[in-house]
């Protein structure tokens, strides 16, 4: 007796064209195939932006509604307080402490680049060495795009280098060159008409690759990378009208720019999903939504999380991060521990069915048994190594469990918190506690050695000069 698969297969291409007019057999044949993955990356975007995480001003239906429909992570941090490095460990599963990319702009040969001076053999690019999770899905049989910021670095680290199909606007600018509105004047994307607004561009694009991908018998992955909500503060005039008056009334002080950035940002994002309902495709898609560092000083507030986007205060690392797993995930749902970014590689293996690379995405743990619901999911020890005096102190970090430690850099300082009882990081217990804090201090140290993570001296020498 032939299997159902058989039947369709010699009646041939007539036979399936009358399934896919079946939308009960067109259902059938979707819930059966790997889902697709949609990636949203919001740039700078904090902890607290959105309505699910507590904003009261600003207006996120559609992302909210996004975390109702699936799981809610509290507890999610960038591997960097910058960009570049952060989008790095979400596309290799390593640390910027083992990649060596620990800031955006690095110097060649040593020389001398805001204020520091650091080794010249710390690229500021992903490598191309790196088998990144975009090859992971493309050699799984995948199609896989990338729209909008890369920022991974020049040519030749493009995305069409490191395992996409199809590059939309991917380059080495960390912000939009010219601006939000149109003419961008952006490598690799058209300008589109005059005043066209950036946000609402990059996920027509989306929806347009989407739409052609859909067209074949194949899943794929979309990374789709906003520039907003990343400086320049640029917003349509009616929001920004709309949230100055909010703030009016609200008596608080609010960047309105910034609040219409991301309603613009939530607006767009119910697009795209409106779109995968229309199409049928919402209930085999992943969708995961983050951030890739806090949010930054001047847009917007973080508390109860201190410090902003540079610092290794949880304001500046600690991020939203929503995922739906359709038929897994509990709508509604969420998780208390302690997860980041590098692992997003396995666990979005793991979620499409692939084989797991360990010796890749080395400092990656899965999160699927959390988004199974799993209780007892611990992913371990995380750390951050941010060694650079551009934009905070270079500093290191650990977190184990409920317990964080940083150290400095410039001057030695130790500072340990428990999170648990003081998300605000005011109460340091270095002092009060030297076994605690000299066995993270020493599990940190350990942690960056095996990496051969560079660590900068005492103090970084500073150029006098006038800059």
């Amino acid at each position: 007796m032939l299997t159902r698969r058989a039947f369709v297969k010699r009646l041939g291409v007539g036979a399936a064209a009358v399934l896919a007019a079946n939308p009960l057999a067109a259902a059938e044949k979707s819930k059966r195939r790997s889902p697709n993955v949609v990636f949203i990356l919001a740039d700078d975007l904090g902890w607290r932006d959105l309505g699910c995480y507590g904003h009261k001003i600003h207006e996120t239906p559609n992302i909210d509604k996004l975390a109702a429909g699936g799981m809610r992570f509290t507890d999610a941090y960038a591997a960097c307080p910058v960009c570049g490095p952060t989008r790095a460990s979400i596309l290799s599963g390593k640390y910027p402490s083992r990649s060596g990319y620990t800031h955006n702009w690095l110097p060649p040969d040593g020389q001398e680049f805001w204020n520091e001076r650091r080794p010249g053999d710390r690229p500021a690019f992903m490598k191309l060495e790196e088998f990144t999770l975009a090859e992971a899905l493309q050699a799984g049989g995948r199609q896989t795009a990338f729209v909008g910021k890369w920022h991974l670095g020049e040519k030749p680290y493009y995305p069409r280098r490191q395992g996409f199909d199809v590059n939309v606007a991917g380059n080495h600018w960390g912000h939009p060159r010219k601006g939000y509105f149109s003419p961008y004047q952006l490598e690799n994307l058209k300008d589109g008409p005059k005043g066209e607004y950036l946000t609402d561009r990059l996920t027509s694009e989306a929806i347009r690759v989407m739409d052609d991908f859909s067209k074949k018998d194949k899943p794929w992955f979309m990374h789709l990378c906003y520039y907003t909500v990343h400086v320049p503060f640029h917003a349509k005039a009616e929001k920004v009208k709309k949230y100055t008056a909010k703030a009016r009334q609200a008596k608080v002080k609010l960047n309105a720019k910034y609040a219409a950035m991301v309603e613009s940002l939530d607006e767009n994002v119910g697009r795209l999903l409106r779109w995968l309902d229309e199409k049928g495709l919402r209930e085999n898609t992943i969708i995961v939504f983050t951030s890739d560092n806090g949010g930054h000083r001047g847009a917007t507030h973080n508390r109860p999380l201190r410090g902003y986007k540079g610092d290794l205060y949880d304001g500046g690392i600690r991020v939203p991060w929503i995922v739906q797993w359709p038929g897994v995930t509990k709508p509604g749902s969420v998780c208390n521990k302690p997860v980041i970014s590098t692992d997003f590689y396995p666990t979005i293996l793991e979620m499409t069915g692939l084989p797991l690379r360990p010796k890749q995405h080395i400092d990656g743990v899965s999160f699927a048994s959390a988004l199974r619901g799993a209780k007892d999911f611990d992913r371990g020890a995380m750390i951050w190594h941010y060694p650079h005096q551009r934009i905070s102190e270079p500093a290191s970090a650990i977190r184990v469990g409920d317990w964080k430690f940083i150290c400095y850099y410039n001057d030695g300082r130790q500072a340990l918190y428990n999170l648990k009882d003081d998300i605000g990081e005011k109460n340091n217990h270095a002092k009060r506690m030297p076994e605690k804090t000299a066995k993270m201090k020493a599990q940190l140290d350990a942690m960056l050695k095996e990496h051969g993570a560079k660590i900068p001296a005492a103090k970084p020498a500073r150029d006098k000069r006038k800059q």
